[in-house]
């Protein structure tokens, strides 16, 4: 018997934006040291100091130990209440699931209710998991363009066009990445309704909802029954490396994808829980988190300044999340353009087609980076560019 690769993992195409940063990474490695990087969306700033000494006073009085796999009930409270307070949603703290980051908990959502042959609906462009992941579970994908002129607003109706008999499961993110629009409470919620006459559940992932620059975010799950509710820490709080995330879902799926968890990651690290807590209960967290708002705002309004006078690229105003989606109308596959910037002028962007085929001719921009680098960053792009090359 010759020894191979399951064929589901052999044929999954590698993360676009985790290939990047390793790409970039390499470079760094190999002495390149000028490289400035707009491509992945993690925060500039540090991790509140309230949250890294609650976890240190944790780590410090031996919480080293295995926790509930559900997660450690004061941590679970938190976030329940959380959810009751802040979202609206009706949960007990037996209805909270705590996982290894929020992408943990997207992937565990599609475990526990994908069977080979189903299909998830994606409003395209969509991030780049959600795709693979489906894949991974056997299942196929069912894309709804939103579009550019739009502001990438989802159209239920194209929605329910495209509906097919397997759709088993409808993601939403709002704000969304890449595109950073947050998507209209009247479409979320006929998409909802769609859904729930279709026998389909619906994952809304708000992995970004306190990064919503004009107007109010909208949890689907305060109105409906069949919505799985994804969200973490990562980007509010800048807490990429502490892998925190959570996720609340109808009993039946929570339960699935407990049974899981016990079966894969057993629980979350102990000690990050204990900084979790503080930074939903703490008032520094929040004065940190506003702290952290304004600095994204100033830095949505330099990029999109940039973009404004560029001649090469074209950007909508985006509502939220820490994305430019930027459009270019020349030919050239934004996976070869994206590979040119960082090599000639050593910039790093993520190709709009790793989102979909919606996302051909464009480039996802973040500004989670500090103000010079966007500045820099967008110069050098520009200047690249207007050479025609």
């Amino acid at each position: 018997m010759k020894m191979t690769l399951a064929p589901r993992v052999a044929h999954l195409e590698a993360s676009a934006t985790e290939e990047l940063e390793n790409a970039v990474k390499r470079m760094q490695v190999s002495g390149v040291d000028d490289i400035l990087s707009l491509g992945v969306g993690e925060p500039c700033f540090d991790t509140p100091r309230n949250i890294v000494l609650a976890a240190q006073e944790a780590l410090s009085q031996g919480v080293t130990k295995y926790q509930p796999t559900a997660g450690a009930p004061e941590l679970r409270e938190a976030i329940a209440n959380k959810l009751r307070s802040q979202n609206r949603i009706p949960v007990g703290v037996d209805e909270v699931l705590v996982t290894p980051g929020a992408k943990f908990a997207v992937y565990l959502a599609f475990q526990a209710v994908l069977e080979p042959g189903d299909s998830v609906l994606l409003l395209d462009p969509s991030w780049v998991s959600y795709a693979a992941i489906a894949t991974l579970m056997g299942a196929g994908v069912v894309r709804v363009e939103t579009k550019e002129m739009e502001g990438y607003q989802p159209d239920p109706e194209a929605v329910h066009r495209a509906w097919g008999d397997h759709v088993r499961l409808v993601v939403v993110n709002s704000p969304c990445n890449p595109t950073g629009a947050a998507y209209d409470k009247t479409s979320i919620r006929a998409i909802a309704e769609l859904a729930l006459t279709r026998g389909a559940y619906l994952l809304s992932d708000e992995i970004y909802e306190r990064l919503l620059f004009e107007g109010e975010p909208y949890s689907p799950a305060s109105e409906f029954s069949h919505v799985i509710t994804v969200n973490g820490f990562s980007k509010t709080y800048a807490m990429t490396g502490w892998r925190l995330g959570y996720v609340t879902a109808p009993r039946e799926v929570l339960q699935g994808m407990l049974k899981l968890c016990q079966h894969s990651t057993s629980c979350v690290t102990a000690f990050a829980q204990a900084g979790a807590v503080a930074a939903l209960r703490a008032e520094e967290s929040e004065a940190a988190v506003r702290e952290m708002l304004d600095g994204y705002r100033r830095r949505r309004a330099k990029m999109l300044d940039v973009l404004s006078r560029s001649e090469s690229l074209h950007c909508r105003e985006a509502q939220g999340a820490f994305y430019c989606f930027a459009s270019y109308d020349f030919d050239r596959q934004s996976v070869q353009l994206a590979r040119a910037l960082l090599e000639h002028v050593h910039v790093a962007t993520v190709p709009g087609a790793a989102f979909g085929p919606c996302g051909e001719n464009h480039l996802r921009l973040s500004y989670a980076g500090s103000e010079d680098v966007i500045g820099e960053a967008l110069s050098r792009i520009e200047d690249y560019l207007g050479r025609g090359t």
